[in-house]
């Protein structure tokens, strides 16, 4: 339950906020679905390719634009990766830190 409740926060401050655009809302809610499907724990790891799929973001410009904007409102953490089957690692954030 308190999963839920967490998520139901992040989804809450993600889409109150005036300045995301529908694709900050889009990838935001991919990585949200790739935290539930790692078992709710921070930090999780990501397939890029994966995730783009999911916010349905074609190129790679718009995926790393947007990845940065997310870091830098303090939505996410993000921690690179070029491992092709570790994947790069994701938090998501409760609050501003």
């Amino acid at each position: 339950m308190e999963n839920l409740n967490r998520l139901t926060r992040l989804l809450q401050r993600v889409t109150a906020d005036v300045g995301l655009r529908a694709c900050h809302i889009s990838l935001y809610t991919a990585l949200c679905q790739g935290w539930i499907e790692n078992g709710c724990r921070n930090p999780f790891n990501i397939s890029r390719r994966k995730i783009m799929k999911l916010a349905r973001i074609n190129s790679l410009a718009t995926y790393h634009r947007i990845i940065h904007e997310l870091i830098n409102s303090k939505y996410i953490q993000y921690n690179p990766s070029y491992h092709p089957i570790k994947g790069s690692e994701v938090s998501l954030l409760d609050q501003v830190v």
